[in-house]
């Protein structure tokens, strides 16, 4: 037998080494940019989620100021109108009127201490502590704001408590 020996010059060392050193180097670049990528990725999300809560914050106050929920009297801009609210809850004509990403929406009474939840009907106002307008019994996450909720007595005086509109937006 024969022995083969095959003889490489220096320079072909160095270019080899040089190649190596250069596809270990991209494969740590390649690395560094899956990882920064990632950490983008996980952040956009919290942004994401940070910006959608935002916007449902600023939609319940948002809604406690339209004609149909707003109270009439100067003396409270931002008080809530029940009897308006009732009137709102017994037409099917409104079901259409809000964003197809709510998927809640109550006005609740919050003090004087209600006690238990009792669902306000015609028989019952305004001896109860919430009005469901819309309940699509989906998943959703719910933002609230604080309102003044006022009426008109029986006796012609306005009456107003301290409730909070619940808004739930459909989650992903």
């Amino acid at each position: 037998m024969r022995n083969l020996h095959v003889g490489f010059s220096k320079g072909q060392l160095k270019i080899q080494q040089m190649a190596f050193v250069l596809v270990a180097f991209i494969i740590l670049l390649g690395l560094v940019a899956v990882f920064f990528i990632s950490v983008k990725t996980s952040s956009l999300r919290k942004d994401a989620s940070s910006i959608k809560h935002e916007q449902a914050q600023e939609l319940v106050r948002k809604l406690a100021g339209t004609p149909e929920f707003a109270w009439t009297s100067e003396d409270c801009a931002s008080c809530v109108d029940l009897d308006k609210i009732m009137a709102l809850k017994n037409r099917t004509s409104y079901r259409n009127l809000w964003d197809e990403s709510i998927t809640l929406l109550q006005i609740r009474r919050v003090y004087p201490s209600p006690g238990e939840e009792i669902e306000c009907t015609n028989g019952n106002y305004p001896a109860c502590t919430k009005i469901t307008l819309l309940d699509k019994r989906e998943n959703y996450t719910s933002e609230d704001a604080f309102v003044a909720l006022c009426h008109i007595e029986p006796q012609a005086y306005a009456k107003c408590d301290l409730g909070k509109i619940v808004m739930g937006v459909s989650s992903p």
